[in-house]
């Protein structure tokens, strides 16, 4: 084996230049790791840790055009069959492996989405769970916003996940108000239901529920299981709702599998935005996908209560079938 070449010209170069170098000789020159190692004079296992250095560092960056203009394609297919606003597509070529994972990709989505289009001064609700816990905790500046809770608490949901930590820390980073509201998700009675309903805290919150320019909302899928609100529901709820088909739920607007609203006992005992209220605001975005989520994304849209999506490519090809 031939002995392997020393070069002094990059013996002290600064790191930047070298990663630079390495990556413009591989990807662009198209020159072999060997070949790379024989100019600067070290190994070809250092040259192959050198270019995983340079990309995890940005030195070089992968652009494929044609999968964007597909993923563009998707998405506006979507947006032509649903007759949504808007529809974003997780790219083909983001890969994961679990659930949590699909939601922390879709959660970098969804920020991107709202720094983009939320503008100072718009009410904004936001509802609870992974997703949209993901999307809060990858947002790092927005314009000042009053971000209103849409629904009371349950200690079934994780804090981390639950409506009241979400709404004060997308109020914290966007330096605007927060308009809680500390009662349960509901209540056993018909009449504490009603003297809640009128406390003067509540009705602060939910005078905004009427004039929302934007809610954001994870999608529960009742036929997966993968529902919060079906583990914590009581009993008899559930039963009487699955002998109703009810397919997935959006905020606490519940639904069946041909996207027609359901009654619910929370409307006569529940704490949250209204179904006609929803209908009322300006923009509902919905953010979920994987196989998981697919019948209770397929139901919302039939419901006509979303106008925009965001989900994966592999669901986004499924719902156009």
């Amino acid at each position: 084996m031939p002995k392997q070449k020393t070069s002094n010209r990059w013996k002290n170069y600064d790191p930047r230049y070298i990663y630079s170098l390495v990556v413009r000789r591989y990807f662009s020159e198209m020159k072999t790791k060997i070949e790379i190692a024989e100019e600067l004079g070290v190994s070809r296992f250092k040259v192959a840790r050198l270019i995983d250095e340079a990309i995890a560092q940005d030195y070089v960056r992968f652009i494929f055009p044609k999968q964007q203009a597909m993923d563009d394609e998707i998405a506006g297919n979507l947006r032509e069959k649903y007759h949504l606003d808007d529809a974003l597509v997780l790219s083909v070529s983001e890969s994961w492996s679990t659930q949590d994972e699909l939601n922390d990709k879709l959660g970098g989505l969804s920020a991107n989405y709202l720094s983009e289009t939320l503008k100072e001064g718009m009410k904004i609700g936001i509802a609870w769970g992974r997703v949209l816990s993901s999307t809060v905790s990858k947002l790092t500046s927005l314009p000042a916003l009053d971000v209103v809770q849409l629904s009371g608490v349950h200690p079934g949901i994780e804090f981390s996940q639950g409506p009241i930590d979400l709404i004060h820390k997308l109020a914290a980073i966007s330096h605007g108000k927060a308009h809680p509201m500390y009662v349960p998700m509901w209540v056993d009675d018909e009449s504490l239901a009603g003297k809640l309903s009128d406390d003067q805290a509540v009705l602060d919150t939910q005078q905004y529920y009427s004039h929302l320019d934007v809610v954001i909302t994870g999608i529960g899928n009742w036929k997966s299981g993968s529902s919060s609100l079906c583990h914590i529901f009581p009993e008899s709820w559930r039963n009487t709702l699955i002998s109703q088909d009810i397919a997935a739920d959006v905020c606490i607007t519940l639904v069946n599998s041909k996207g027609e609203v359901l009654d619910s006992p929370m409307n006569r005992l529940g704490f949250g935005i209204s179904t006609e209220q929803l209908q009322k605001t300006k923009k509902v975005i919905g953010v979920a996908g994987g196989e998981e989520k697919y019948e209770g994304i397929v139901a919302s849209l039939k419901s006509g209560l979303l106008n925009v999506l965001i989900t994966d490519f592999d669901t986004a090809i499924k719902l156009l079938d």
